[in-house]
C-alpha cells in the first residue's frame, strides 16, 4: 500500500471469501476505478477477475499463491515486492482471452468467465480432493498435487466410466472428461509448463479413460505439443472455438484451479481480447 499510494490514488479491501472478492471487484468497476489489484493465488485472482472481464478496467496481480500460473503466463515477476513496484511506477496494458461458460447443474445455473484453464471430471476431482488439505497445498504445492492425484486415479478415476459428452462443431466424443487450454500453457507442475496441444484458439484434450500406469507416459508428453494425442485413452481436439459438455450425472467442474458446481451441461465459448491486464513495460 505504501508503494502504490506513492504514485496512485489507493484503496485496500480485504475481502472475507471468494463472492465478496467478485462483489467488491465489480463495484470498482462500476465506480470508475481503472485498475483492480489482485493480491492472492489463481483463486484470488480468477475470483477478481469476473467483475473485470468485458470492461475497460484493467486487472493487475501481485502473486502470492502456491503456483501463480496466470501471473507465469504473463511473465509477472515471481517476486511480489517487483510486481508492485511495476504497478506502481509504471506498465502496459494487454488484451488477453478468457472462455465463457454457461453451465448447468440439476439445481442451478452458472456462468464463469475462465482465466486459463477449464477441466471437468479427472483434474477438477484432483482439484476437489487437494483441497481437503490446504496446508499441504500451501506448504507443499505441486508435490501434494502429485500425490493427490496418485491417490484419486487409485481410488475413483480409474474405476469411472465413460459418461461424459464432448461436443464440438464437427465431431462428439465420450469420456470421463476434459481439460481445456486457450494459452500456450495450461498449467505448470512445478516449473514445468503442462501443455495440452496447439491452443489456436482452443485445446481440448478429452480424456476417455484414465490409468494409472499411463501416469508418467503423460506428464512426460505434456510439456511436448502433439504427444498427448499419442497415448491411449487421450484424444486432442484442436483448432476449437466453442464446445459443450454433458454427462447424465452430474461431474466435477473447475475453472483456473477453483471449483465450479458439479455440472450436467456446460457450453465454452473463447472470447478473444476480453480482458485488459497488466504487464511489464518493455525495457
Amino acid at each position: 500500500m505504501r508503494t502504490l499510494a506513492k504514485r496512485h490514488d489507493v484503496t485496500a479491501a480485504w475481502p472475507r471469501n471468494s463472492a465478496e472478492s467478485e462483489s467488491l471487484a465489480a463495484e470498482a468497476v462500476a465506480g470508475g476505478t481503472e485498475i483492480v489489484i489482485a493480491m492472492g493465488g489463481d483463486g484470488v485472482v480468477h475470483h477478481v477477475a469476473q467483475g473485470l472481464v468485458n470492461t475497460s478496467a484493467v486487472l493487475g496481480i501481485i502473486p502470492v499463491g502456491t503456483t501463480n500460473v496466470l501471473a507465469r503466463i504473463l511473465g509477472a515477476p515471481s517476486n511480489p515486492k517487483k510486481a508492485v513496484k511495476i504497478l506502481s511506477k509504471g506498465f502496459d496494458s494487454k488484451r488477453v482471452p478468457t472462455l465463457a461458460v454457461e453451465g448447468r447443474s440439476y439445481r442451478t445455473e452458472f456462468s464463469r468467465s475462465v482465466l486459463f484453464s477449464l477441466g471437468v471430471g479427472p483434474d477438477a476431482a484432483v482439484v476437489h480432493a487437494a483441497e481437503q488439505d490446504p496446508l499441504k497445498k500451501r506448504s507443499f504445492g505441486s508435490i501434494h498435487y502429485a500425490r493427490t492425484a496418485v491417490t484419486t486415479i487409485r481410488r475413483d478415476l480409474r474405476k469411472r466410466r465413460p459418461t461424459v459428452s464432448i461436443l464440438t462443431a464437427d465431431r462428439e466424443l465420450h469420456g470421463i472428461g476434459l481439460l481445456a487450454q486457450f494459452h500456450d500453457v495450461y498449467s505448470y507442475f512445478g516449473n514445468r509448463p503442462l501443455i495440452l496441444g496447439d491452443p489456436n484458439p482452443i485445446a481440448v484434450l478429452v480424456v476417455e479413460q484414465l490409468r494409472l500406469r499411463r501416469v508418467p507416459a503423460i506428464l512426460r508428453a505434456a510439456g511436448k505439443k502433439g504427444s498427448l494425442d499419442a497415448i491411449e485413452g487421450l484424444t486432442v481436439l484442436e483448432d476449437v472455438s466453442s464446445f459443450e459438455v454433458r454427462s447424465p450425472v452430474p461431474v466435477e467442474a473447475q475453472a483456473d484451479g477453483e471449483l465450479l458446481a458439479a455440472i450436467t451441461q456446460m457450453r465454452v465459448t473463447y472470447q478473444p481480447d476480453s480482458l485488459t491486464v497488466a504487464v511489464s513495460t518493455p525495457g
